[in-house]
């Protein structure tokens, strides 16, 4: 054999060998393709669900820790949610007496609503997946 078959073989080596390792990386990347897919076809499932008529609303707690406009950004146990609040939802303020006894709830206006007040905020979720405030509550301990 002379030097020009054995320098094709190593080339056509070397060429199967490249072949090779891209299939096995490619097979890897369609696989993760494939899991993301059925992923994104799990959460369309789930967004339909909860905007369907059967799921009247969901709620959201936390403490209010942004404001902007009528969004409220929601934190609680270090997980954070801004939920878009719609112009005719009701706002109402829940309040214990510092001495016990029945609590006391009022309309109030939107922007009674402060940073560190703690919400319970009845959500819609809408067919696009994004989140609506349909009702507030704000929960304070005390007046």
């Amino acid at each position: 054999m002379d030097s020009r078959n054995i320098t094709i073989i190593i080339l056509l080596i070397a060429v199967l060998a490249l072949a090779v390792g891209s299939g096995v990386l490619l097979q890897k990347d369609l696989s993760q393709f494939g899991k993301a897919a059925k992923t994104e076809a799990k959460m369309e499932a789930v967004v339909k669900s909860l905007s369907s008529k059967a799921v009247p609303s969901v709620v959201a707690f936390g403490e209010v820790s942004k404001i902007d406009g009528r969004n409220i950004t929601l934190t609680y146990n270090g997980d954070s949610v801004t939920v878009a609040i719609k112009e005719d939802a009701q706002i109402s303020s829940f309040v214990v007496p510092s001495g016990g006894g029945a609590g006391k709830q009022t309309i109030v206006p939107f922007g009674n609503i402060k940073n560190n007040d703690k919400l319970s905020i009845n959500l819609k979720v809408l067919s696009d997946g994004q989140l609506q405030g349909q009702s507030v509550i704000i929960l304070n301990s005390s007046n």
